[in-house]
């Protein structure tokens, strides 16, 4: 009789377990069956959002010395060890990235992992290159078996992506970046976040755009939907939300069409603001992505040249798309002034009906004067504050070889350009709400 118990508790256990098996999500077995490929346990896993292949971040709390298979530095050079007379260096430093290449015929897949020292403990990233199973539908992302000698060419250069994609994981994580503390500051972790997102880094890349939105006085508004927009492209739609969120916060006015909007969540408070606001949407995002795409191209444009000036090359060709970018930029605001005059501030809000004047400061003579008198009626309605009106009548009159009246041109040399009436300057200034010309003389010095 206790002989049957027995038996019975042990076919319940198997029953048990397969029931627990059952249960797991395709992530949960998918995680369990590479796990079990690994040459060395792991302690902690994270998944990542992947542009191409399922990808997780690995950390133990030691060192792990388990032999690599290949090791890579950060210039590139890459030694593959285990084969022929080569052997396998006996300790990691912190420089050196150490790689295991795992084949499994079995689940048709190659199992990529790099790992590197980080405060003494091993951390990396396991790249899953899985061919298309029954098993695991969601992250078989390739239509041919890559585990076939076949296609070791074709493999060959996918791991070799993969070594840029973890040497520019490990150069982010060794950076150490800090919330913004000036407009310089906010615009260098944006193009790094962009350049991270570029090359398909999308945690990585959110979490430097979280440091940049972190504060308030720096943001450029518009950014914040890019941004989103950028995260629903790859399926993150918290942190799009989260973004889009922000810019709800920051600007009371803004708001997305009611009807077409991708966020439920803000869908009543979006139109509460239609019902208040009731801009032309169209024209105010028009405007906003010529004035972000003005800032953008030339601020990157500037911070090159003060932050690598030995790089001519890349410098010029900065420039040369900055000017492509004013380019393109006058010819749609020419358009814009010609079909609705100046956008009154109804009609796109305080923020979107900066961007002509921005534009209209780098055009040539010609368009500055051209551009002139429709500012000046922006200003006379309250459109536009006086202080974009006094920056234009400067910059045409030191461009035509006139004393400027407020002082807000420098020369060549990064002096002052010359004063109409010494003074009288602060008194003008102050009238249009610019701050002394001291203040002004002290930081260009």
């Amino acid at each position: 009789m206790k002989t049957y118990k027995i038996l019975d508790l042990f076919i319940l256990l198997i029953v048990l377990a397969g029931c627990t098996s059952s249960r797991m999500t395709e992530l949960q077995r998918f995680e369990r069956s590479i796990l079990k490929e690994f040459p060395f346990p792991v302690d902690s896993i994270s998944w990542l959002t992947s542009g191409d292949f399922p990808t997780f971040k690995f950390a133990n709390s030691e060192y792990i010395a388990a032999s690599p298979d290949a090791e890579f530095r950060a210039n590139g050079d890459y030694w593959v060890c285990n084969m022929f007379n080569a052997k396998p260096p006996l300790h990691q430093t912190e420089e050196d990235i150490w790689r295991n290449v795992l084949v499994s015929h079995k689940n048709q897949r190659v199992v990529c992992i790099d790992r590197y020292l980080r405060g003494g403990r091993t951390v990396g990233y396991c790249y899953v290159l899985q061919s298309e199973r029954k098993e695991f539908p969601t992250y078989g992302k390739l239509h041919w078996d890559v585990s076939d000698s076949r296609n070791i060419e074709m493999v060959g250069v996918m791991l070799e992506d993969l070594k840029a994609l973890t040497l520019k994981r490990q150069q982010m994580n060794n950076a150490e970046f800090s919330t913004p503390d000036s407009q310089d500051d906010y615009w260098n972790l944006i193009f790094h976040a962009d350049s991270l997102f570029d090359a398909r880094l999308y945690d990585e890349a959110r979490q430097v755009y979280d440091l940049a939105f972190a504060d308030d006085r720096f943001i450029l508004p518009s950014q914040l939907s890019t941004t989103a927009n950028k995260m629903a492209s790859i399926d993150n739609y918290q942190t799009a939300l989260a973004y889009i969120r922000h810019r709800a916060t920051m600007e009371k006015d803004f708001y997305e069409d009611p009807s077409v909007t991708s966020y439920a969540e803000l869908k009543d408070t979006f139109e509460v603001r239609s019902r208040l606001w009731n801009y032309d949407l169209a024209l105010k995002e028009t405007l906003e992505k010529i004035f972000e795409r003005d800032q953008y191209n030339r601020l990157m444009w500037s911070q090159a040249v003060k932050n690598n000036s030995c790089d001519t090359e890349r410098n010029d060709w900065l420039a040369r798309r900055a000017l492509m970018t004013d380019s393109i930029n006058l010819v749609l605001v020419d358009g814009i002034l010609s079909q609705y005059g100046f956008p009154r501030k109804e009609l796109v809000g305080d923020f979107g009906n900066q961007a002509p004047w921005l534009v209209f400061q780098h055009a040539n003579l010609d368009y500055q004067k051209r551009f002139l008198p429709q500012l000046e009626a922006a200003v006379s309605h309250g459109d536009i504050a006086p202080i974009y009106l006094a920056l234009l009548r400067d910059r045409i009159d030191v461009r035509e070889g006139r004393p400027q009246r407020y002082g807000t041109q420098i020369d060549g040399k990064g002096n002052i350009a010359p004063l109409l009436d010494a003074s009288r300057v602060n008194q003008w200034r102050q009238e249009v709400g610019l701050p002394p010309i001291e203040q002004f003389d002290n930081k260009n010095k």
